[in-house]
């Protein structure tokens, strides 16, 4: 009703004797009948909360999720000096929530987002003018791996749930694009490639921070693989693993 109206919770509540207009009664019951179906709430009024902004989202990209701003705080744990030149890469930005974020926190930061999606680096660049970005944030439309540049920090929350597990996921998540979720059958495909990318885009003392699942509880044990060092796990509020950082070691 709010999204439909047009007005604040506190609105509704001191007005609520109101008549609403007959199409706005129309528009509001077939988005009650939408909901009913399992589609998410911010697939029908078209905006998600994140890191305290609203993000334009759509069916093409993955809702962002509190969890997710774990990444966020970690960055703010491991880079004090907000007033830091930072040069900061996204990879699968989906709706650009990660790096904006971010850079809403560090004025002298500029970043650059990747995202092979098409339909989402569409709903990125949207939340990048949306934002007043559009100076500092650069989306390409293209894969991480054709990343070419040296970057101080990379971020990403990759698709990590394992492909035998896409089916159990809550009928709201299966509603949302396969191609941000799938993490292969061992729910580690993105990260070797995330990996292999960092080996050659991270600079020097730079770090990767990760978002991670269930299934990545032990991916420690590969980043020596790629020439890089694992630092350290970090846990959600819940408990969980929720994120790992890489650091380059090699110059």
């Amino acid at each position: 009703m709010q999204h439909v109206l047009g007005v604040e919770r506190s609105f509704i509540v001191m007005n609520h004797t109101d008549f609403v207009l007959a199409h706005k009664e129309s528009k509001f019951w077939q988005l009650i009948k939408k909901r009913a179906e399992k589609h998410p709430v911010s697939h029908l009024t078209g905006k998600r909360e994140f890191w305290n902004s609203d993000f334009i989202v759509s069916r093409d990209v993955l809702d962002p999720r509190p969890d997710s701003e774990t990444i966020i705080s970690t960055v703010l744990k491991y880079y004090i000096n907000k007033k830091q030149k930072l040069k900061i890469a996204d990879f699968g930005t989906g709706t650009g929530c990660l790096l904006i974020s971010i850079l809403s926190e560090y004025q002298y930061a500029i970043g650059i987002g990747f995202e092979k999606s098409l339909r989402a680096y569409r709903i990125a660049r949207k939340n990048v003018k949306k934002h007043n970005l559009l100076g500092r944030a650069q989306i390409f439309p293209r894969s991480w791996t054709e990343c070419r540049d040296l970057f101080d920090l990379v971020i990403s929350n990759p698709p990590y749930i394992k492909r035998d597990k896409l089916k159990t996921l809550q009928v709201e998540v299966q509603k949302e694009p396969k191609i941000a979720l799938d993490g292969g059958i061992s729910g580690l495909d993105c990260y070797l490639s995330i990996f292999a990318t960092l080996k050659k885009c991270l600079k020097k003392g730079g770090f990767a921070i990760l978002e991670i699942g269930e299934d990545q509880n032990n991916i420690d044990r590969l980043i020596p693989l790629y020439g890089l060092a694992f630092q350290e796990y970090v846990y959600d509020l819940s408990g969980m693993k929720r994120c790992i950082i890489v650091k380059q070691v090699h110059g």
